[in-house]
């Protein structure tokens, strides 16, 4: 399948690994996110020795490695004759005194430290040495398990401070997603990116010559069904104890926004929670944040859920599982999914506004973000989005994922409300931004068209499509 997405970050690693000096690349994200698929696509134009250890002994992937290194460099009596991975690296180096600029990639790197825990020792005293620099070799190192992927980076471990980029790969956006679905317009895009978020392994399993519907129902709600467990196996695949971890999910998806909620609903104290919920930031499948308008060390955090078929499955599939392994997958649709639908859309789409806004506000206001979030706590009031930019304006925003277009009178309410919270409060150039569904009244269409009132209409074709 054709590449998608993803062109920020090849335009950084293009720019890492063509620079005239040796490079140490550390990538790392949660699994499916297309890490392996990426690097692929980075190294197709280049020199590269690619390699993908296994869950086997250290000897048997250092023998597998080497084959890797026979493909690109030949096979010689001196790498045969190799027994340690320091050696190997040597050998490599000294190939690139006259061959300079070689990429060598090793796929699922923690599969190595698990068989040799000294490896990260090995590999400072090789890349110390100098011999990396004669002939710019270029390393990579990637793996799906964050923990020890991080560790590299971390000040204690012999690596640190030798790479020279790192990139904790995070789900494709929503310009992306486009991308996957062709024949959709903007609102299919949006529904489809809030069913089956920015996971490339999840997109590319959808038809997009079928309607949004009908992937759902062959991909979620069928006994079958390629993704109808993957929450499950996701957990189980990175985390130990996957079933505390399912339910602190599930525990979020009804609700329970903070550490004691969530405590409270699993009949645990508030203390244990706090280690499962930083894992699972750790892996984006949740955020904690604070509303913009209270101190950075305020307490009163909330949890959301940030992975969107996690969402999606413990809105519709988690209850409805019974019904689903008896084949009643259409059925679900009809009674559950297709009434609850537009409610859960109302919440992704904050989501997605947000994510517009630290992304590509700058192509509406001029200027990227400082800060975005909410705001939130209020007894009265709260607004769905905020920030700052990078010259100190302030912007606010409401979305609306209804039938109805957005009038002046929400743009009324969203500049009360602008004027109530401390955040920005009392500053001049504020800008409003209204995200709607539908589309919005003819007057504000008319009041919006006067550039100096700062009050900018954002359709779904505007979030799938900002570059227009």
């Amino acid at each position: 399948m054709k590449f998608l997405g993803r062109r920020r970050e090849l335009s950084r690693f293009k720019e890492e690994l063509d620079a005239a000096r040796p490079s140490l690349v550390i990538l790392f994200g949660r699994r499916r996110v297309g890490k392996s698929r990426f690097l692929r696509e980075v190294g197709k134009s280049r020199k590269e020795i690619y390699f993908q250890a296994t869950r086997v002994s250290s000897l048997l992937n250092l023998e597998q490695f080497k084959t890797e290194v026979a493909k690109v460099l030949g096979a010689q009596p001196v790498l045969e004759s190799l027994s340690s991975w320091e050696g190997v690296f040597y050998h490599i180096a000294e190939h690139t005194r006259n061959n300079p600029g070689l990429l060598v990639t090793i796929d699922e790197f923690p599969y190595l430290l698990d068989g040799d825990p000294a490896l990260p020792s090995i590999m400072q005293k090789f890349w110390d040495s100098g011999a990396p620099a004669d002939g710019a070799l270029k390393l990579i190192l990637c793996g799906s398990s964050i923990s020890q992927m991080q560790d590299l980076l971390a000040e204690r471990n012999p690596l640190y401070g030798r790479q020279t980029l790192s990139l904790d790969m995070k789900q494709l956006p929503l310009t992306d997603v486009a991308g996957f679905f062709p024949g959709y317009d903007a609102i299919g895009i949006i529904s489809a990116y809030a069913i089956f978020g920015g996971i490339p392994y999840y997109l590319q399993l959808c038809n997009p010559d079928l309607p949004l519907k009908d992937n759902a129902v062959r991909l979620l709600l069928t006994e079958t069904g390629t993704l109808v467990d993957e929450p499950n196996t996701l957990l189980q695949t990175e985390l130990h104890e996957p079933g505390f971890y399912s339910s602190v999910l599930a525990a979020i998806a009804d609700g329970c926004n903070t550490t004691s909620e969530i405590a409270s609903r699993l009949g645990v104290k508030a203390e244990r929670i706090t280690p499962y919920a930083a894992k699972l930031v750790a892996l984006h499948l949740i955020s904690n944040t604070k509303s913009l308008d209270v101190d950075e060390k305020a307490r009163n955090r909330r949890f959301r859920l940030e992975d969107s078929l996690i969402s999606f499955w413990h809105r519709f599939v988690r209850p409805s599982l019974t019904a689903i392994s008896g084949g009643f997958g259409e059925d679900v649709y009809r009674h559950v999914v297709a009434p609850g639908f537009s409610e859960y859309m109302g919440i992704a789409f904050e989501a997605i506004a947000l994510e517009y806004a630290r992304i590509h506000i700058q192509e509406r206001l001029g200027l990227p973000a400082k800060e975005v979030g909410q705001i939130w706590g209020h007894s009265d009031f709260d607004i769905d989005v905020a920030g700052k930019l990078l010259n100190g304006e302030f912007f606010y925003g409401e979305c609306k994922w209804t039938n109805a277009d957005i009038d002046m009178g929400h743009l009324r309410q969203l500049r009360e409300r602008s004027e109530k919270t401390r955040y920005g409060r009392g500053t001049a150039g504020k800008h409003f931004l209204l995200f709607s569904k539908a589309g919005f009244s003819s007057d504000l269409i008319d009041f919006a068209k006067d550039e100096t009132r700062r009050v900018h209409l954002l359709t779904p074709d505007d979030l799938v499509r900002p570059n227009r």
